[in-house]
């Protein structure tokens, strides 16, 4: 959206992608599009990223000010088209989404002249999601084309990595977990999940965001897996609805247990609110060389694992009927480590 500025001393990376994922974690402000955030302040997060990369604080701002204009500048226009072609259903796209073969078993999806492509396997397994959450067949290529486009826009592949599968098969035979809060219809493995985009996702499953509690009952309780965006402020607010989820639930002796994976970051906030909570029943880091992750792009890339590239922490969080349901162990914990290591499915 900015041209880059001869002061930034590194290139900020994933930036823009952290802003979206922030912005769209305040609920009680309504924004016009489900991607774009429209804000009239200047953006601590981003503001702070930038000024990492090397930009002045004038420049810094002077940037967000023209993100901001021109983020309001393209919702308007997504308003305004929305408007003018209120006519047309879901249906009346059918005969303009198609798709053909592509090289190294991919297929492609095409919409005017935008092509997107994901791996046969890949696209097998959303034709069954997409069929098991009774969504419409007939749209089934049209939703295919949507969701492909929205996590391309969002970018940022590294926020959608996600566990090894020998991993969840452990989770689901030592702690009975049997919902994963923080997925994607391209990485989700248990057959119950949530995921950032109910618009899109929904037609595949998906119950949603965690953070719209009350949408998805967690007082009933039960064992969860959450792997978040590894984006300070999602993982901090994350940190604060498990504790109340935890607390609630056990004040009303409902068993709940989450198991959760993120980054090592010793210092922020969230990491540490977890460490110390008085829930935590068992915590591990799992060095770089110890473990993998399935790739955030596993449903356009060839290689569906890599190593990790950054230490890991694993924190089991129980309220005390969820303890005494799921007891941890060292047993458990060293055969969960060695899950992390698997690769293959």
């Amino acid at each position: 959206m900015t041209s880059r500025s001869a002061a930034v001393r590194k290139d900020p990376g994933n930036a823009l992608t952290r802003y979206m994922l922030v912005a769209r974690l305040d609920s009680t402000k309504e924004q016009p599009d489900p991607l774009i955030p429209v804000s009239d302040f200047i953006n601590p997060n981003l503001h702070r990223e930038l000024l990492k990369a090397g930009m002045s604080p004038t420049e810094s701002e002077t940037a967000i000010a023209r993100i901001a204009e021109q983020a309001a500048e393209s919702v308007q226009a997504i308003v305004e088209y929305r408007k003018s072609n209120s006519h047309r259903t879901p249906a009346s796209f059918i005969d303009d989404v198609c798709e053909r073969e592509g090289a190294n078993r991919q297929i492609q999806v095409i919409y005017k002249d935008k092509q997107l492509i994901i791996n046969r396997e890949h696209y097998a397994k959303l034709q069954n999601l997409y069929s098991q959450a009774g969504s419409d067949m007939r749209l089934f290529r049209v939703r295919l084309f949507c969701l492909l486009q929205r996590y391309e826009s969002i970018g940022g592949t590294g926020y959608q990595a996600a566990a090894p599968k020998a991993v969840f098969e452990c989770l689901k035979e030592e702690f009975g977990v049997h919902h994963e809060c923080f997925a994607s219809p391209f990485n989700s493995t248990l057959g119950s999940w949530g995921s950032a985009f109910k618009d899109t996702d929904g037609f595949f499953g998906s119950h949603g965001s965690f953070f719209d509690l009350d949408k998805w009952n967690y007082s009933k309780g039960g064992s969860f897996e959450a792997n978040p965006p590894f984006v300070e402020e999602s993982m901090e607010m994350m940190s604060d609805c498990m504790h109340q989820i935890l607390q609630e639930n056990e004040e009303a002796e409902v068993k709940t247990s989450f198991v959760v994976v993120v980054p090592a970051w010793t210092d922020d906030r969230g990491h540490e609110m977890m460490k110390e909570s008085r829930f935590c029943k068992r915590a591990m880091i799992l060095e770089k060389s110890q473990h993998s992750y399935r790739s955030g792009a596993q449903h356009t890339s060839l290689q569906q694992y890599h190593d990790a590239g950054f230490r890991t922490s694993v924190f089991i969080l129980q309220n005390a009927q969820g303890a005494r349901e799921w007891p941890v162990t060292t047993g458990v914990m060293k055969k969960l480590q060695e899950c992390f290591h698997k690769w293959g499915d």
